[in-house]
């Protein structure tokens, strides 16, 4: 997501003429539109400055007057971040165990066993040799 240079701001807490110079001297890029303003990315102000400070969403209600602050997020859409959690984390639990599985099925179609002995065989040389060979003398 592209931040003006007023969120980003808000975001990382640095004033204006710190984010211009490390914009300058190529710390943080940043992509200039049509109108001639710059914008940073929500990941390159994330690798810049760290985790950046939660600001209160487009929508969501300032409710000052109930105590709770301005700006705090919504409990709703981190409940449901939860959730995809854990579902994420149960399939990754599931995909291990088959990766396991797999490989373990794989080590029994690889295993050759080891073949027998090779029993060194003499030519007859006559029908006097292959009788003796039946006799096992």
């Amino acid at each position: 997501m592209w931040h003006t240079l007023a969120q980003a701001i808000e975001l990382t807490g640095r004033s204006r003429r710190s984010l211009y110079r490390d914009m300058d001297e190529g710390r943080v890029s940043y992509r200039v539109r049509d109108d001639g303003r710059r914008e940073l990315e929500t990941s390159e102000l994330i690798r810049a400055y760290g985790p950046l400070r939660a600001v209160a969403q487009p929508g969501t209600q300032s409710m000052a007057h109930s105590g709770t602050p301005v700006g705090t997020p919504s409990v709703e859409p981190l409940v449901v971040i939860l959730e995809e959690l854990k579902s994420i984390r149960e399939e990754n639990r599931l995909l291990r165990q088959e990766v396991r599985e797999l490989r373990e099925v794989m080590l029994l179609l690889e295993h050759k066993p080891s073949s027998p002995p090779a029993v060194e065989v003499k030519k007859a040389e006559s029908f006097a040799d292959l009788l003796r060979g039946l006799d096992g003398n």
